[in-house]
């Protein structure tokens, strides 16, 4: 797992277009620092009285304006916190995308890993039932034993095939995922897993206590609360006029020559006071505070959910292993071993060779539901438990 999540983290190209978008927030904060630009303009003359073309020497005349805009109100700042909180979340995006995605991992890995554990098993169940159908064969074909038993036999192992197929096309499924996700066309073999000891769980108020402070979709609906916060304040500052300030010269075309002057410049705010922009700027408030409230409520209640399930498969988990134990698999040789020597008839070894089959199918399936529980529940508190 360790070496799946690395190469995850170097390779998955949903992760890798992720943080393109943190790079553009990121820029985008850089945008907002700057300052504006200086406007310079040029005017020169093409023809007038004296009859002279693009006359701008000493005696034509060329003027020249250098204005500069200066933000009041604080806006540029406004600006700047508006765009780091936006690259905040660009940032818990990219963690709730890893998040995520990393889940999807662990689910594939482990559908793989168990899959491939139960074909180990019925490959084992078939070759032992294969022995059997040949020396069936043999006998038949010498009348020793019934042809109708020997039928029997090969339609127990057509169903293991069938069974061990279905397992294939799911192991298939699964490694095609991964193989996605790692971005490789290399054939994914998951190391053959122990079985885990019991679980300590952690109680509720501390995953939700860890939720709250990992959970980065709840992180971001507090980032978009902040954000709505800001863009209030900016919109309350866009409301102030901006003030423009400028130089000029002007050679003849004024009431003295040679005129140099100032000048400044605002916006009147009789009408637009930007007050419908403070206005829904307000409400957005109040729907992000709503949201955020629902959010937290959910988390809280999907922790319980998984918690509860968790604990479940706990319990199933530790009654199966006490009764399927190590012994199994050698009274299932003890029982093979019998029937060959023909101590117990053929309707007792399908009996037994049936159930042995569904007993390890129902067991693997315990096993990758304890372990995939485990998995939704760091999911669900965003943060890795150890378990």
């Amino acid at each position: 797992m360790d070496q799946a999540e690395q190469l995850f983290i170097e390779k998955n190209l949903l992760l890798l277009a992720q943080r393109y978008q943190v790079d553009a927030a990121r820029a985008n904060e850089v945008q907002q620092r700057l300052f504006d630009n200086p406007n310079f303009s040029f005017e020169g003359a093409v023809h007038g009285r004296n009859v002279k073309w693009l006359d701008m020497g000493r005696n034509g005349q060329k003027s020249w304006t250098l204005d500069q805009l200066i933000t009041l109100a604080g806006k540029r700042n406004k600006r700047v916190l508006l765009a780091r909180e936006e690259t905040r979340e660009a940032e818990l995006q990219f963690y709730d995308l890893l998040r995520t995605l990393k889940y999807e991992l662990h689910q594939q890995f482990y559908d793989l890993a168990y899959a491939n554990e139960l074909v180990a098993q019925y490959d084992e169940q078939a070759e032992l039932l294969q022995q059997i159908i040949t020396a069936y064969d043999d006998q038949a074909n010498r009348r020793n034993v019934s042809l109708k038993d020997a039928v029997r036999l090969k339609t127990e192992m057509i169903q293991l095939t069938t069974e061990r197929t279905n397992i294939m096309r799911d192991a298939i499924a699964a490694g095609s995922n991964l193989q996605l996700m790692l971005d490789t066309n290399a054939v994914i073999v998951p190391v053959k897993l122990p079985w885990p000891g019991p679980a300590v769980w952690p109680d509720y108020q501390s995953l939700v206590d860890t939720a709250r402070k990992n959970r980065s979709d709840l992180l971001i609906q507090s980032s978009r609360l902040a954000q709505q916060q800001l863009n209030y304040n900016l919109q309350k500052a866009l409301a102030v006029p901006d003030l423009t300030l400028g130089a000029a010269y002007d050679q003849q075309g004024s009431y003295t020559n040679h005129l140099y002057s100032i000048r400044a410049s605002f916006d009147l705010p009789f009408f637009n006071r930007n007050q419908g922009n403070i206005k829904a700027a307000k409400a957005q408030i109040k729907s992000a505070e709503l949201i955020q409230h629902y959010t937290a409520s959910a988390v809280e209640k999907e922790v319980l959910s998984v918690l509860q399930r968790a604990q479940l498969a706990e319990k199933e988990y530790q009654q199966s292993v006490k009764t399927f134990n190590s012994d199994f698999p050698a009274v299932n040789r003890a029982v093979i071993e019998n029937f060959n020597k023909g101590n117990m008839s053929i309707l007792e070894f399908l009996d037994f060779f049936e159930n042995y089959n569904a007993a390890i199918r129902e067991l693997n399936g315990l096993h990758k539901q304890r372990r995939l529980t485990m998995e939704e529940l760091e999911f669900t508190v965003g943060k890795s438990l150890g378990l």
